[in-house]
């Protein structure tokens, strides 16, 4: 790091202390810095997200205050002043350990209608330099200025100047104020925020080091996909501002999973307490201190394989994937070399060239083998064929759960399902996967199973247009994973189950989806579900102009392969509970109605009623839906919905064989 920068850095920091410890403020600072916090309701707000409003107000939370409150009112009452432009209100709460049903009673309580932030570590509050309950920042997107910080009124019963009233109006036309910052008066009964007092800093040998080590240093090394090595002192510090931003929008480490959601193993987030230490330690300067450098032994790893040699390492053909243009799927095949079968237990996937592969899906089966069923989906014969795993950036080790697997016969081939796509320079490809094989047949067989929605439309412009499907269990189960997937305009995604009792539960919430780092979330505890269950997989889309990785805002978008396009594809991987229903191979019919009866029953209730048909087939269908409603619902469960799926693949089947003996 240059001078300059070690000198800017260190005049920042002790700017910051300096506002903490006297009692009069400088000058709001010019910036609004970025971040991301999870709302009462646990759903993402990203401060930089609402870039196309006119304004920004925030306004600092402290439970039972009748000044929040009153402050609160009048904000809403100004914006409300504003109807024709945008104005979007948060409230930051920063008490350590308030949970969101304490939170969502408060505003309950006080009648507060805006979303509620949780700002569990006090970065973001103390980053903004929130000091009093009530306090207001008014910010002007179009430069990302806070444009006004202090309370709404001169006193804290909302009686006196409406300093809000000046500072939006000043927001709304891009205009400066002569006073920026303004501290309540000692009489005007606005109380203190309660925040975590200030710790030592943290030693970067025994604090610092360890937890890098622990939760970056994986990717970030020599030879690994972070974009730059964490083996030294000198490089942390050099990026320390970045990694203080990361932190503050959790771009970094890659978890999404909601925290007060379920427990997941192989959980890469940073705990609360963590996040505090680091950025710390940053705000400190990022000093080296005493002791040796733990960051020195981050090496690259002697080979590319993270469990260890593979007892099998299957070579896909290389791939030429041209500098431009749009690329089918690749069915790559390869025939096991293997003359016995095989219990396998883990599965690693190791492209040659990560940046070109979007995802790989590895499965096995018999060459040739007719599928006989056509699931009109561009997904093709990989659903139903037996999956190994999915390769996507974040997911490229699965290590199947104690006392399953997954049985490779003998004369199978592999065949791996690969959507390449181009960045601007020619490459060639060849993805190996590494298989490692059980001593002993597992107890189980592990299944994966897909979740689809084949009939998305996403309309142009809008910003949460939510769409479901859901897999119903036929025999009792324990789910171990969920795997969540769409493409840029995934905003937001969820598994639930409903049990057959009405129950409902959330297994899995990913407020801010990122199409860049996908996982299997792995259950800490597996779950046991009747049958009957159906989990309910949904994808929430932001296909708005606010949405940076959105390709065109104008389009509606429809499911389909590729990037530009969108997909509601949700994998489960789960065993049966009985050891008697125990299968190793794919009930394909059984698997299609799954699939089918997912998307077409829109209202999500287990049955599949004749308006929720394609229209062109309702007439035709009218009477087959009289006839298999055994149990007058009004409706096809999934057994007579099974049946007449099959009884119209059959007729399909004699219909096509009369058109070729014509």
């Amino acid at each position: 790091m240059s001078l300059p920068c070690v000198v800017l850095r260190r005049l920042r920091v002790a700017l910051l202390l300096a506002v903490s410890a006297t009692a009069t403020l400088p000058a709001v600072a010019a910036e609004a810095p970025d971040f991301l916090l999870l709302d009462d309701r646990g759903q993402a707000v990203k401060l930089h997200y609402h870039r196309d409003a006119d304004a920004v107000v925030l306004m600092s939370h402290r439970r039972d205050s009748a000044a929040v409150a009153t402050a609160a009112a009048r904000v809403e009452q100004e914006i409300a002043r504003h109807a024709q432009q945008q104005v979007p209100f948060f409230l930051i709460n920063a008490e350590a350990g308030l949970t969101r049903e304490d939170a969502a009673a408060d505003r309950k309580t006080h009648g507060i209608t805006a979303p509620l932030l949780l700002d569990d570590t006090g970065l973001v509050t103390t980053t903004l330099d929130l000091q009093h309950a009530g306090e207001v920042l008014v910010i002007d997107p179009a430069r990302w200025e806070i444009v006004y910080q202090g309370p709404a009124t001169a006193q804290a019963d909302g009686s006196g100047d409406n300093y809000l009233a000046q500072a939006l109006e000043a927001a709304l036309q891009g205009k400066s104020l002569a006073q920026a910052r303004r501290t309540p008066a000692a009489d005007a009964g606005f109380e203190l925020l309660t925040l975590a007092s200030a710790a030592s800093v943290p030693a970067y040998a025994t604090d610092i080091a360890p937890l890098l080590v622990e939760k970056c240093a994986s990717c970030h090394r020599p030879g690994g996909i972070g974009p730059w090595a964490m083996n030294s002192h000198q490089m942390v510090q050099g990026f320390s501002p970045m990694i203080r931003e990361v932190i503050l929008t959790r771009r970094m480490p890659p978890w999404h999973a909601d925290p007060q959601v379920n427990r997941f193993k192989h959980d890469m987030s940073l705990s609360i307490e963590q996040a505090q230490t680091l950025v710390r330690w940053i705000d400190a300067g990022a000093p080296r201190g005493a002791g040796e450098d733990p960051l020195l032994a981050v090496v690259e790893p002697d080979n590319a394989w993270e469990l260890g040699e593979p007892d099998l390492i299957v070579d896909l053909p290389s791939f030429s994937v041209p500098a431009t243009g749009t690329l089918d799927y690749q069915i790559l095949s390869v025939d096991n070399p293997l003359d016995h079968d095989v219990w396998v237990r883990a599965v690693q996937i190791v492209p040659s060239d990560r940046q070109v592969l979007h995802h790989a899906i590895a499965t096995f089966g018999l060459r040739d083998e007719p599928m006989d069923i056509d699931l009109g989906t561009p997904i093709g014969d990989a659903l139903l064929q037996s999956q190994l795993m999915t390769f996507v950036p974040g997911n490229e080790i699965y290590e199947y759960p104690e006392g399953t697997g997954i049985l490779v016969p003998a004369g199978a081939t592999f065949f791996s399902q690969m959507h390449y796509t181009t960045y601007g320079r020619e490459t060639v490809d060849q993805t190996r996967i590494g298989l490692y094989f059980a001593e002993e047949p597992p107890e189980y067989t592990l299944q994966h199973y897909a979740i689809l929605n084949v009939d998305i439309e996403i309309p142009p412009g809008e910003s949460q247009d939510e769409e479901r499907a859901y897999y119903q269990f036929q025999k009792d189960a324990v789910i171990y994973s969920l795997f969540p997937h769409a493409h840029y305009r995934g905003r937001s995604a969820s598994f639930s189950v409903i049990y057959p009792d009405g129950r409902e539960e959330l297994l899995l919430s990913v407020p801010h989806y990122d199409f860049n780092w996908q996982r299997y979330f792995q259950l800490e505890e597996p779950l046991q579900v009747p049958a009957g269950t159906r989990l309910i997989h949904s994808m929430v889309y932001d296909n708005s102009d606010n949405n940076p990785s959105n390709p065109d805002a104008t389009a509606q978008v429809s499911f389909g392969e590729q990037t530009w396009e969108e997909m509601l594809y949700g994998g489960v991987s789960f065993r049966y509970a009985s050891k008697a229903d125990d299968v190793q191979q794919i009930n394909r019919q059984e698997y299609v109605t799954s699939l089918s009866m997912g998307f077409m029953d829109t209202n999500q209730d287990g049955r599949i009623v004749l308006d929720e048909m394609p229209e062109r087939a309702r007439q035709r269908l009218a009477m087959a839906f009289v006839v298999l409603d055994k149990d007058k619902s009004g409706g096809l469960e999934f057994a007579e919905f099974h049946q007449l799926m099959t009884t119209q693949r059959q007729a399909q089947a004699r219909s096509d064989g009369a058109a070729v003996n014509r």
